[in-house]
């Protein structure tokens, strides 16, 4: 029986949860002194270069973004009213134009994405394709997310009915950023478990299988 005890509680210690960390993008007031080009790098705090953040379950500091607008069309802008009642959200002045941003995370780190926000611009409606992969999908291919709806006007939308975790980068397109707008991205990091802590869940996993048989048997 203290056998069983002492594997018991190895379970419960490597059953415990890896620290997670997570950040909102709210987009409520400026990209800060770096721009957009350092907009949710490695946040570590609320306001950090001038810019804003949510926190979702402390920080993302072994993240970094990377926006890209497609088609050579200029960078996109922060828009405080437009967007249906998103109170700060990311768009652009022209309509219909192709957008990606990468979540890039530090080697030993896994990126989730929680959920996000989208609303067309002043009342209009808009077909809207959104799609999200990782390393091991593709833009043809997303292998994590992908939504193709036209929106209706003056509507909140939360694509997300799940958190959807990628393995290297995760890269999230949208084909219409002006028409649409994005809000309130809400993103984790997490420490890629390391095999010894794998092996060691299995053999708490095995113990409390044990312990509880033991019990059952008398």
């Amino acid at each position: 029986m203290r056998t069983a005890h002492r594997l018991t509680l190895i379970g419960l210690v490597s059953l415990a949860p890896l620290a997670a960390q997570a950040t909102v993008l709210t987009f409520s007031n400026n990209f800060g002194t770096g721009g957009i080009a350092a907009y949710g790098d490695r946040v570590i705090g609320p306001s950090q270069n001038g810019a804003a953040y949510g926190e979702g379950d402390g920080w993302t500091p072994n993240v970094t973004l990377d926006f890209t607008t497609l088609g050579n069309q200029g960078l996109a802008s922060l828009w405080n009213v437009g967007y249906a009642s998103l109170l700060g959200a990311l768009g652009h002045g022209a309509f219909d134009v192709p957008y990606r941003i990468d979540f890039v995370p530090d080697a030993g780190y896994l990126v989730t994405l929680n959920n996000f926000k989208i609303a067309t611009w002043s009342g209009g409606s808009y077909q809207t394709d959104i799609r999200i992969w990782d390393d091991n999908g593709s833009f043809a291919a997303p292998n994590l997310f992908s939504f193709n709806q036209r929106l209706l006007p003056s509507t909140v939308y939360q694509p997300l009915s799940a958190p959807v975790m990628g393995s290297g980068t995760v890269r999230m397109y949208l084909n219409n950023l002006g028409s649409t707008g994005l809000d309130d991205i809400h993103f984790v990091q997490s420490p890629i478990p390391e095999p010894g802590s794998l092996a060691m869940m299995g053999l708490g996993l095995a113990g409390l299988m044990l312990a509880a048989r033991r019990r059952r048997d008398g």
